[in-house]
């Protein structure tokens, strides 16, 4: 098995293009699968367990385990990785049949995503707080930043100057699966990342050489800024700026496509925009939309069924 994994693994990098962090999640959610095997006595070869030899009845076994202790996202990640990797393993003749998918991934609960009003993001967005007149400048190119372009967290970490092109106002942003994207920089993040540049210009050029070789955002010592900094700064904003709804970077993200389609934006323009491989994965954001139609009509159209106070008559007299 330890082989099989490893050439798993190879085919997840070279031939699929994933990053380390994901093929690590991948790995991470066969693992426990082995592990129940080994619990249960099942799929075993010389004492040890051996994916390959597992049915439906395992994978549906595993995944009945995992309920109530996880979530039902989680549990359909799992299910996912089962299917890729037996997938791999018909492709290289190892199977004939791929047992993951014979069995049904359970309903996920259809959250709606969590976004902000115009006014708070606005708020937020202009709520960077540094004592250090640079950093200052940074986090406020951030929030921008992050709310102008619908960027990922990670995207947005992994930036480089060379990816902004300054005079045309666009990104080129490098999505899951080392896939490229160019998205929009508004007027006033692109203000922000321009001072924000030239204010950092002599730092840039003196450790890069080239300051389009350097990170968008600088973090201590002039390395790449973490995701986890740009959620703290995310976070600290939120409460500066005295933003009630827990914001989240995905918050800013979510609250980016939802003005979109709010102010008419077409939804395949904005699953583009975001780097949605599936169409569906957009569409969570209409009903969004929809719920905020449906409560300006329930509170503005006077045969809505909503009780209103009644108005005062004028004295006819």
């Amino acid at each position: 098995m330890q082989d099989l994994f490893a050439e798993f693994t190879r085919h997840l990098s070279a031939e699929r293009n994933f990053s380390p962090r994901t093929v690590a999640s991948y790995l991470g959610d066969l693992r426990p699968f082995a592990a129940f095997c080994r619990e249960h006595g099942v799929c075993l070869r010389d004492g040890e367990p051996d994916l390959t030899l597992a049915g439906k009845t395992e994978v549906r076994g595993f995944l009945a385990s995992l309920t109530g202790a996880s979530a039902k996202a989680t549990i359909e990640r799992k299910l996912a990785s089962l299917r890729s990797f037996y997938r791999f393993c018909r492709k290289r003749g190892v199977l004939a049949v791929n047992p993951a998918t014979q069995v049904r991934a359970p309903r996920k609960d259809r959250l709606l995503a969590r976004v902000l009003s115009v006014e708070d993001a606005g708020r937020l967005v202009t709520a960077a707080t540094s004592a250090d007149p640079v950093k200052l400048l940074r986090d406020h190119a951030i929030l921008e930043t992050y709310y102008s372009t619908g960027c990922r967290v990670s995207e947005l970490a992994t930036a480089t100057v060379g990816d902004w092109e300054r005079e045309i106002g666009t990104l080129r942003v490098h999505g899951k699966g080392n896939k490229e994207r160019l998205v929009g920089v508004g007027a006033p993040a692109a203000d922000a990342l321009g001072k924000y540049f030239d204010a950092t210009l002599v730092e840039r050029a003196t450790r890069f050489g080239a300051p389009e070789k350097s990170p968008l955002f600088l973090g201590r010592g002039g390395a790449r800024l973490s995701v986890r900094a740009i959620q703290n700064l995310v976070t600290r904003a939120r409460l500066a700026a005295g933003v009630g709804v827990h914001a989240t970077p995905h918050t800013l993200r979510h609250s980016f496509a939802t003005h979109l389609l709010e102010s008419g934006a077409n939804l395949r323009e904005v699953q583009e925009m975001l780097g949605h491989e599936n169409l569906s994965t957009t569409q969570r954001y209409t009903h969004v939309t929809v719920d905020r139609l449906l409560d300006v009509y329930e509170k503005a159209h006077p045969r809505s069924g909503r009780k209103t106070k009644a108005r005062p008559k004028k004295d006819k007299r």
